[in-house]
């Protein structure tokens, strides 16, 4: 049986923090001031630049969701190939 160490917390070396390949989106809709926009490009095969559709309304969703003062929505665009997002304050 392997011998096992018991350690005070301050010894573990912090954790390296990973970034995601949403983290970009998350940094720029956390800029965002209310009653500003957004414009978030759709996932494109050929280039590989962009986020897919369900990407950007589970991000903005949860973000809402975790933001006590602002409501982040998202509205699509048809004549574009992405769609927009605008920061509103949420109403008490």
């Amino acid at each position: 049986m392997p011998t096992l160490e018991k350690i005070s917390a301050a010894d573990i070396p912090a954790r390296a923090g990973r970034r995601s390949k949403t983290s970009p989106l998350r940094e720029a809709i956390f800029a965002l001031k209310p009653e500003e926009g957004l414009y978030v490009q759709y996932y494109d095969k050929e280039s590989g630049e962009g986020y897919k559709p369900s990407t950007v309304a589970q991000v903005a969703g949860r973000m809402s969701k975790d933001n006590a003062q602002f409501r982040y929505s998202v509205r699509s665009d048809a004549s574009k190939k992405g769609c927009y997002i605008l920061c509103t304050p949420k109403s008490v």
